[in-house]
């Protein structure tokens, strides 16, 4: 009695600690994505106004313009990705031709992949009693609820911010496939739905159109592998279903396609191919250059978005915390397979492909097939590494420092980004702008700066005042006697952010230098606002801005 007494009060706490783990992930998601989005503050930030560019494309969907291309590549090849993620988002614009209604997507797909993340990471740990399959999964989903990085890409309308949720939702349903013993028709409509998310993987980004469909051919594989040792070949036809699906959902690519003469794709193929030529320097090199580059941009993911420290400190915490796990993780691993192929082989794959990315220049956007990697390595080293006695505790707590390092950094960006949105001194936001031109006479001329090259249609003046306050407003690059300039009273000091000088005559792009902290985008600062220096006029005041209007 006394020995199962113990037994019971062992099990209840860690059970009790990790359904708590899941409750406040899911609580700390809410909040962070859900309740945030909804002050959108990054509508029209960076060099380039994608957010507003998107926006008008998915809005536009109601007069009949179709888009058959997503963005154009800016870096790699020039291609255009496909156009299927406007498409998924276009349904939200039933709540309003808001922007925030855009970003939500972003937000909701942000919050489910937290309960997504557990749940899978709970069936990843076979063999493993229960009670520590739930601390270990609630552990991994508190760990990447807090994750500021994701949180702060999930707040605004922006086509890689996705990634992961499809990518979990991917893998789930190839888990259903290979693990589930359910009817044929049941099977059609997974292989069915496995096509459309792939489709719509591969509309997110550039990594996910040449790696995701590579994974898609090796996971069919096993799967056609292991049905005929079955005998089941009727089921053969189910990755054909799939990959049918993938090719009706992209339609209006392939409609547009059609009339193009198929020049897009004919770049994809070209960029695909001319990856891997021959570099100008020797073999050696080349190679040497290229494992420095896979080996950099997969420890500093760790280091940039996990522990949020640019200095070469965290560098050499990042290299011997990833290298351990990872070995660890791969090695000791006795789970479930199939989650295991879909998650090792998307990021074998993305690695490779990294090799030709400069780790300097790759931000958290191109590293989302692997955002939780870090995690899901460490959740495996923590629940199959076998050691005993002073190694154990060593192991355990060394561990759990890292954890708790990384949770504490990323919970203290997490609170000054709350902050900035509802905070007192909160930074400006889409409704602010819509309460303002509200306020503006009709055919006001506004004025500012930077509304030049891609701003000129694409701003956020634009689009608010076509969709929502219909005011029939100017926007000029040039002030001028009688224009109206909306100054904020705060600055959002991002790395990259498009800001105006309180002339407002000379824009200006926000650089930090390799020793800031904010280099590590998205991590930012608040900064007051100067007072406006050319001779104006106060005429409204909000809670984050001043509306002048120039003598």
């Amino acid at each position: 009695m006394f020995k199962l007494n113990s037994e019971m009060q062992r099990v209840i706490p860690i059970n009790l600690i990790g359904y708590s783990l899941i409750v406040i992930a899911i609580l700390i998601g809410f909040i962070t994505r859900i309740i945030a989005v909804f002050q959108y503050i990054s509508f029209d930030i960076g060099p380039d106004p994608d957010q507003v560019r998107d926006a008008f494309a998915v809005i536009n969907i109601w007069k009949g313009d179709f888009p058959t291309l997503g963005p154009q590549v800016t870096t790699i090849g020039r291609h255009h990705i496909l156009p299927l993620y406007y498409y998924l988002f276009f349904p939200f614009t039933l709540l309003g031709a808001d922007p925030v209604f855009q970003a939500l997507p972003n937000a909701l797909f942000s919050f489910l992949s937290i309960p997504l993340l557990t749940y899978l990471v709970f069936l990843l740990l076979e063999k493993v009693e229960a009670p520590r399959r739930i601390f270990f999964s609630g552990l991994a989903g508190f760990w990447y609820s807090v994750l500021y990085g994701e949180i702060f890409i999930s707040n605004f309308q922006w086509n890689p911010s996705s990634i992961p949720f499809f990518l979990l939702a991917f893998t789930l349903l190839y888990y259903l496939q290979i693990e589930g013993k359910f009817p044929f028709v049941i099977q059609i409509i997974l292989w069915f739905l496995y096509g459309v998310v792939l489709a719509i993987l591969i509309s997110l980004h550039s990594s996910t159109l040449f790696i995701m469909p590579v994974v898609f051919i090796i996971s069919s594989s096993i799967f056609i592998y292991k049905i005929i040792k079955r005998k089941l070949y009727l089921s053969i036809s189910l990755p054909i279903i799939s990959g049918l699906s993938t090719v009706l959902a992209l339609l209006p690519y392939w409609i547009g396609e059609f009339g193009r003469g198929f020049r897009n794709t004919k770049t994809i193929i070209q960029t695909l191919t001319s990856a891997n030529s021959s570099s100008e320097n020797p073999f050696l090199i080349n190679l040497g250059k290229r494992l420095s580059n896979v080996f950099l941009n997969y420890y500093k993911l760790f280091q940039e978005v996990y522990l949020g420290n640019s200095s070469w400190i965290y560098l050499l915490i990042a290299f011997v915390f990833i290298s351990l796990v990872t070995y660890l993780g791969i090695t000791k691993f006795k789970g479930n397979k199939s989650i295991w192929c879909i998650w090792c082989s998307t990021w074998g794959l993305y690695l490779y492909a990294a090799s030709n990315l400069d780790p300097e220049k790759s931000f958290i956007h191109y590293k989302l097939l692997i955002l939780f990697a870090p995690i899901v390595f460490t959740i495996t080293s923590l629940a199959y590494v076998n050691v005993a006695g002073i190694k154990k505790v060593i192991f355990y707590i060394s561990i759990g420092i890292i954890i708790l390092i990384s949770c504490l950094s990323n919970l203290f960006y997490d609170y000054q980004f709350m902050l900035v949105k509802y905070g007192i001194n909160r930074v400006i936001n889409t409704a602010d702008i819509t309460q303002v031109i509200n306020q503006l006479p009709s055919g006001a001329v506004i004025c500012d700066p930077r509304v030049r090259g891609k701003r000129i249609v694409n701003n956020q003046y634009n689009y608010i005042d076509t969709n929502i306050t219909l005011k029939g407003i100017k926007i000029v690059n040039v002030c001028a006697s009688g224009n109206y300039v909306i100054h904020p009273k705060r600055l959002l000091l991002i790395d990259g952010n498009f800001l105006n000088d309180t002339s407002y005559e000379k824009p200006y792009y926000l650089k930090f230098t390799p020793s800031d902290l904010e280099k590590l985008w998205p991590i930012f600062k608040i900064s007051e606002n100067g007072m406006i220096t050319r001779p104006s006029k106060l005429v409204l005041e909000t809670d984050a801005a001043k509306v002048y209007i120039l003598n």
